[in-house]
């Protein structure tokens, strides 16, 4: 949801829940002070946060922000004087379970590491990822911060407890709940995994831990997981499918460099079967050419896929829900609890 906060009345209105059940929070706060653009994050997830805006020269995005559970942070150190912003949101790859995307409908393109990109077409041609920002309506001249927050309504003092529980879990630490609530048992957890890094052992949250569980989270994914390998020449676009529940799942792209492993899938690998499809693509964005045929690794299961970044439940009537059907190659796991994928 939106909260635009102002001198006179709050406005509420439903903006866009997203299929993993957490929701956006902006809030737009006048202040007299310096003037710039602050993210503060209100959710239990460690955050990679991006920016659109026009520009005299025109479109610009830029990133990434990393944002802490709790805190907040100025991406934008100048005065509001445009009356249109475009934000995005991700959770970092080191939490368990699937990426948790905050997002709208306007695209914009980005790219690994620090990026500023000028324009925001033809982003896939021009080597970038895109992701689908949310429009933020501002008022000129004031400060504005937008807000990413849950369902659940963290104050930023509770998301950053909560974030921090949540690291100790990734890093099976002993957590189970998290509930943004400082007690015996989120003291104790973080008090014993100090002890095992041989950080003072005083149960406090400071940036140290944070950096620490990431890291240590960091690890426990590498450990497990699917993850593909691009040893080609050229630019590798993929995509995953798996099993949920009593449906399926399709989920990409993941852009994979030449030369690089991407993780596809996160946490120890619970399932016999896992589907991949990937496509490389030449110096002007079209599927690469091979002996005369396009370079792809494709099967005969069908999955469904769009053209942008995507996330979609249920593998059956694509083409009547707006989606490309796309034939997924099957991969036979065993009972390993890592897999590596490799395009040649």
């Amino acid at each position: 949801m939106i909260l635009a906060n102002n001198a006179k009345r709050p406005h509420q209105v439903t903006h866009f829940l997203v299929a993993i059940c957490l929701c956006i929070g902006f809030s737009a706060l006048a202040t007299p002070a310096k003037a710039d653009y602050r993210f503060c994050n209100a959710t239990s997830y460690v955050l990679d946060t991006s920016i659109g805006y026009e520009t005299d020269e025109g479109w610009q995005s830029q990133g990434w922000f990393r944002l802490m559970p709790g805190s907040c942070e100025k991406v934008l150190q100048e005065n509001i004087d445009r009356e249109t912003y475009f934000v995005f949101a991700r959770s970092i790859d080191a939490h368990d379970g699937g990426t948790k995307y905050f997002n709208g409908s306007d695209r914009f393109c980005t790219a690994p590491g620090d990026f500023l990109v000028n324009g925001r077409t033809n982003c896939a041609s021009r080597g970038f990822d895109s992701f689908d920002f949310t429009r933020v309506d501002t008022k000129t001249g004031n400060d504005w911060t937008t807000t990413f927050s849950e369902p659940v309504n963290y104050s930023l003092n509770r998301a950053e407890v909560a974030g921090v529980q949540r690291l100790l879990r990734d890093t099976n630490s002993g957590i189970t709940e998290i509930d943004g609530l400082s007690g015996r048992r989120t003291t104790t957890a973080i008090t014993a995994f100090q002890q095992s890094i041989n950080l003072r052992a005083d149960g406090k949250v400071t940036d140290g831990l944070f950096n620490a569980l990431i890291e240590a989270a960091d690890q426990r994914q590498a450990a497990t997981g699917l993850s593909i390998c691009n040893n080609t020449d050229y630019l590798v676009w993929a995509a995953v499918g798996y099993e949920s529940g009593e449906d399926f799942t399709s989920s990409g792209w993941i852009r994979i460099e030449p030369a690089r492993c991407e993780k596809a899938i996160k946490g120890a690998l619970t399932q016999k079967h896992y589907y991949t499809y990937a496509e490389a693509v030449d110096g002007s964005g079209l599927v690469a050419r091979r002996h005369g045929q396009d370079l792809a690794w494709a099967g005969n299961h069908t999955f469904c896929t769009k053209g942008t970044r995507f996330e979609i439940e249920g593998r059956g009537t694509c083409t009547e829900r707006g989606f490309d059907e796309t034939g997924f190659k099957r991969i036979d796991t065993g009972d390993a609890l890592v897999w590596t994928e490799t395009l040649k």
